[in-house]
């Protein structure tokens, strides 16, 4: 594949169209930080199907769509179109273009595809979106930081088989969905198993149900003309009861008018006297109440007389209070009149003194202020002077002060000077350091070639450890897919068993056969859907398909019998006459002999063919037998990798051995280069001591100068610093004074404060006054408002004994006369008495003529109402018997469409056979009991059972499908494991020759490698970086300089891709960790990989060193902010015409 050009729209910053051609030789991306460089990068993944919004440097994929600036308004889509030629020359145009809210779309030269597609087609041309060729900026770093099983990932992409693993990662997911689909479809089989044994059951439930449903019908019809018949009857003996009823009636009616006449006499005669009984009734109540009425009147003006005397008795006692109120009203108003006069005159004498004590507190005050004013004065000049001696001190201090450090300065001189003169010779020890220096030398020189012939050693026992750990891993890969295998076909087995146990211990036809490699399609077609069929004879007339055996005939000359490795003795009738062949021959078949071939192609003697029957069957009898190839090939395997293990252990001890003794030579180098780094630091200190002894005499000589002069300068300054001090004022005498003004001012402050005490308390008993004047005149008004109170409760008392006294007489003359009215009233109602008493005697005879006439004339309607009664039911009777019987009819037509009357000719039974209702009834009831014992009955079980059964023979054809296909899919995952790691070794061998040649070139010499680390299977090991770089010793790639770690990361990264050369490299900035020196090397071995490949690269850089050696630079610009555009320079071009001006 080669790509040529790269188109932008509305990607990231690049708004407007944008074309980027990518020619052979190296291309430059140059440009300002933040420009979009990176941008082209990104779009290249992007359309290459990268589906990582982080991996893009953004928070969503729509992240991608050009967001706007403050002059562009944001785009609604973006689109990236990669145009390449593929291996054949055709054109290949792939283009991604994502909507705001619509997500992404793939076309492949105007085709729409999915995303899986586009990362097949660049996985296949050893690129894509996650290609070690396309190196962003951090790579290095994620190099450098990333683990071993991380960087196998970098391995793999070398290696091309990314799509491999995209197709085993399909294969694995659709082997787990089809395992999945198979034990779901094994489990709707036992479910389908339980449900036609369970059909079976119905069936037969539901054939007695029907039988006993028929015998219910004819029972029913048998009851109902009872029914008719015994209504019939009782219908015609209820109306000639009836009749005879009539007459009753007639009789008892006669009777009942003679009774009601004479009672109707006897009543209008009680109904008289009952009138005068309530005249006689009516006038004694009247008088009663009358004399209810003047007892009443007497009571009430009896208690009014009581009341009035109880109100005057009070008015008494209030007349008695209100005096004694008003006198005490007096002599309180004369006593608060005095104390009011007095108090005023205090008050008015407190008032008149009190200017004159505010007068002393203001004089007190300004005295006080005074005081405060001389104590300032006085501390202000005190602390003046305190000052000027505290700095004359001060500087008296330092000056001493600096005249000791001199002192001092000047001891320690002495003290070196003196030292210097007792150290040794130094010419004498750097002759001695040169000799041990070329003594070590010797010695590294003779450890390191040594070192050289270990190392060469150790080459070869790890190339003899690497092609024994390939061993062991293809042995041990072999063996894990075969014991995967042979653990999926035990499962399966062991299923079968279990299925086989639930079914009581008898097995099928299919568990008790088997028949030998390449017959399984022969002997399941034979079989058919007979496989599954049980060994044995039924038990208790049990439904179902069974091989009970039968005495076989003889066999024909090629029986398919011979080529069974088991068959049981039930099989032997059936497989006796069948012929095996490799394909039908077309020959004649005698009767009761079958034709098979290996393919499963079956055809009978009277002309039945079958082709492609029994394919679950014969994929069964194929894992049986593979399952016993794999018992055969399992130890086999398994010593195979015990051997190779042995030899891969012997071989890693052999090379553990010798990285010790490489490690012990290693350490003797290292040692010996320590000791002569060792001894040349000693002749460098020899040397540095040597001219450093000449160097401190000097500077001890210019020390000594220079300490004379500070030392008299200093001397000089302390007697200035004294005689300044004695030119100060004494401070003892300020502090006299200020002590004399403190006092002075407690003093003034304690007479304010006694002032202002005396003033206080003044205003406070004046105060104190004022409220007691204002308490005493409102005291005053109160009791003169209780003395008027008092008067006016005393006017009023007068008015109301007037009115007590003139109601009371009214009142006491009206007793006498009520209990004179009384007692004529007495006389009334004893006359009234007598005349009610006489009344009520002949009413109570009246009564009891008038009752026993009621009790005659109730008897006789009872016995009417009985006999009509009686003959209401019997005429009732009649109905409803005649009711029943139509009734009967109309269930009869509505059950059977049949009258009763031919009931017996319908359902062929005999009309004098038909016992009582009640008898039929019972056998009815029987037949109905027996019928619900049955209990829930399912009617189409039978279309039920024929249905699953077909459904059950589509699963077994299903299931034989899918195992089948798990078959092939553990294949196919197995060849591309097998494919994956072989490739995988292969390019691990190329990718470590292409890293150890790129590191030596990079750094100039020294050596380094790779290595597979934490696991014998390839596809899931780590790769660990090794390197030992001129000079230093082979460590891990954590363990280098930081400059060291990007050098060999890059020589990896260049490893990885000339294993499997992409169509295109693009390096975003991987040359900023470098110096000059490595720049120059990283150059050149890009021009070397552009000769050696045909591989266009693209190189983003800041570097100018770079840039010159680029062919063409491209420039990403941003002269409008948020903005990229893109201009190309063709330095190729520049320099022909240059040189042909």
């Amino acid at each position: 594949m080669e790509i040529r050009k790269l188109r932008l729209s509305g990607f990231k910053s690049f708004v407007e169209p944008a074309d980027l051609r990518i020619e052979p030789g190296l291309t430059g991306v140059v440009g300002p930080n933040g420009c979009g460089k990176s941008n082209l990068l990104e779009a290249i993944r992007w359309v290459m199907a990268e589906n990582s919004p982080k991996s893009l440097r953004s928070g969503g994929m729509e992240d991608v769509i050009f967001a706007g600036t403050a002059n562009r308004p944001p785009r609604d889509f973006a689109e990236v179109v990669l145009h390449a030629v593929d291996d054949e020359g055709e054109p290949l145009d792939v283009t991604r273009r994502i909507e705001r809210g619509a997500g992404s779309a793939y076309r492949v030269n105007g085709r729409d595809v999915r995303a899986k597609d586009v990362s097949l087609i660049f996985a296949d041309a050893a690129t894509g979106a996650h290609s070690p060729a396309l190196v962003s900026q951090g790579k290095i770093a994620q190099v450098i930081a990333a683990k071993p099983a991380e960087r196998r990932m970098m391995l793999e992409e070398a290696a091309g088989i990314a799509g491999l693993h995209v197709r085993r990662r399909d294969a694995e997911s659709k082997l787990r969905q089809t395992e999945a689909n198979l034990a779901r479809l094994e489990d709707l089989m036992a479910g389908l198993d339980s449900q036609m044994a369970s059909l079976r059951r119905q069936a037969r439930q539901a054939e007695r149900y029907t039988a006993l449903s028929d015998q219910i019908r004819v029972a029913e019809a048998r009851l109902l003309y009872a029914r008719w018949r015994d209504a019939a009857a009782a219908a015609e003996a209820a109306r000639a009861e009836a009749k005879a009823a009539d007459t009753e009636v007639a009789a008892a009616q006669d009777k009942a008018k003679e009774a009601q006449r004479a009672q109707h006499a006897l009543a209008q005669d009680l109904a008289q006297l009952r009138d005068d009984l309530a005249d006689r009734r009516d006038d004694a109540s009247a008088h009663g109440h009358r004399m209810a009425a003047l007892a009443s009147q007497l009571e009430a003006a009896e208690e009014r007389l009581a009341d009035l005397d109880r109100q005057k008795a009070r008015l008494e006692e209030d007349k008695v209070d209100a005096d004694r109120m008003t006198r005490d009203a007096a002599d309180a108003l004369a006593a608060l009149e005095r104390s009011l006069a007095e108090g005023a005159k205090a008050l008015e004498a407190d008032e008149d003194a009190r200017p004159g004590i505010a007068a002393q507190v203001e004089a007190a005050e300004r005295a006080g202020r005074a005081a405060e004013l001389a104590l300032a004065r006085a501390t202000a000049d005190n602390a003046g002077v305190e000052a000027e001696w505290r700095v004359a001190e001060a500087e008296i201090a330092q000056a001493r002060m600096r005249l000791d450090r001199l002192e001092g300065e000047a001891r320690r001189i002495a003290g070196q000077r003196e030292a210097l003169l007792g150290e040794t010779d130094p010419d004498e020890d750097v002759t001695i350091a040169v000799g041990a220096v070329q003594e070590a030398g010797a010695r590294l020189a003779a450890l390191r070639g040594q070192l050289e012939s270990e190392r060469a050693r150790r080459q070869d026992l790890a190339a003899a450890r690497d092609e024994a750990a390939s061993a062991l891993s293809a042995a041990r890969a072999e063996l894990a897919g075969v014991e995967r295998e042979f653990q999926a076909l035990d499962r399966d087995r062991q299923a079968r068993a279990k299925q086989q146990a639930g079914r009581g211990g008898r097995s099928q036809a299919l568990d008790s056969v088997a028949a030998r490699p390449g017959y399984e399609r022969a002997l399941a077609a034979v079989l058919g859907r007979d496989a599954k069929a049980v060994l044995g004879s039924p038990e208790d007339a049990e439904d179902g398909r069974f091989w009970t055996g039968a005495p076989p005939p003889s066999p024909v000359a090629d029986t398919l019998a011979d080529h069974l490795r088991d068959a049981p003795p039930q099989l032997a009738a059936r497989l006796a006459l069948v012929h095996v062949a490799d394909v039908d021959d077309g020959r004649s078949l005698a009767p009761g002999e079958w034709l098979v071939t290996t393919d499963g192609l079956l055809r009978r003697w009277d002309g039945f063919v079958a082709r492609g029957e029994g394919a679950a069957e014969a994929a069964r009898l194929e894992r049986d037998n593979r399952l016993v190839e794999l018992e055969k090939a399992l130890p086999t395997l398994r010593s195979a990798a015990e051997q190779a293990a042995g030899e891969q252990e012997a071989a890693q001890n052999a090379l553990s051995d010798s990285q010790r003794d490489l490690v012990a030579r290693e350490r003797a180098v290292n040692e010996a280069a320590e000791a002569e780094r060792q001894a040349l630091r000693t002749l460098d200190q020899a040397e540095a001591r040597r001219d450093r002894l000449a160097t401190r005499r000097e500077e001890l000589d210019l020390a000594e100068a220079d300490l004379a002069t500070r030392r008299a300068t200093a001397t000089e300054e302390l007697a200035t610093a004294e005689a300044r001090r004695g030119e100060l004022p004494d401070p003892e005498a300020g502090r006299a004074a200020l002590e004399t003004a403190r006092n002075r001012n407690e003093a003034m402050r304690e007479a304010v404060q006694s002032a202002a005490a005396t003033l206080a308390a003044h205003d406070q008993a004046l105060a104190v006054a004022r409220e007691r004047v204002a308490t005493q005149r409102a005291d005053i008004k109160g009791w003169q408002g209780r003395a008027g109170d008092a008067a006016r409760r005393l006017a009023g008392m007068s008015a109301r004994f007037e009115e007590i006294a003139g109601e009371r007489a009214v009142i006491a003359a009206r007793p006498a006369g009520l209990m004179r009215e009384i007692e004529d009233g007495e006389a009334t109602r004893a006359r009234l008495g007598d005349e009610l008493a006489k009344a009520e005697t002949a009413v109570a005879q009246a009564s009891v003529l008038a009752r026993e006439a009621d009790e005659a004339l109730a008897e006789l309607n009872e016995a009417l109402s009985t006999a009509r009664e009686r003959r209401a039911a019997l005429a009732t009777r009649a109905e409803n018997e005649e009711t029943r019987r139509e009734e009967m009819a109309r269930i009869s037509g509505e059950r059977f469409r049949t009258p009763p009357s031919m009931l017996p000719g319908t359902f062929g039974f005999e009309e004098g056979a038909v016992r009582n209702a009640g008898l039929e009834s019972e056998e009815m009831d029987r037949l109905v009991a027996s019928r619900e014992r049955i209990g829930p009955v399912n009617l189409v079980a039978a279309d039920e059972l024929a249905r699953i059964e077909e459904e059950h023979g589509a699963s077994a054809a299903e299931q034989a499908e899918l195992a089948e296909a798990v078959s092939r899919l553990r294949g196919s995952i197995g060849n591309l494991n097998r494919e994956g790691r072989e490739r995988l070794r292969a390019a691990f061998e190329e990718v470590n020759d292409h890293f150890r040649r790129l590191f030596a070139r990079l750094f100039d010499g020294g050596q380094a490698h790779l290595a597979l680390v934490d696991s014998d299977d390839p596809l899931e090991a780590g790769l660990e970086i090794f390197a030992q770089p001129p000079g230093k010793r082979l460590q891990s790639l954590s363990l280098l300089s930081g400059g060291e770690q990007a050098l060999t990361a890059t020589a990896l990264i260049f490893g990885l891709f000339l294993t499997n050369p992409a169509p295109i490299c693009v390096l975003d900035e991987v040359d900023a960790p470098l110096d000059d020196a490595n720049i120059e090397r990283f150059c050149d071995l890009l021009d070397a990989m552009n000769r050696d490949t045909k591989t266009r690269y693209l190189i983003v850089t800041h570097n100018a060193v770079t840039m010159s050696r680029m062919h063409r630079l491209f420039g990403v610009t941003m002269v409008e902010r948020g903005v990229s555009r893109l201009v190309s320079v063709d330095l190729g071009g520049a320099e022909e015409l240059l040189a042909a001006e």
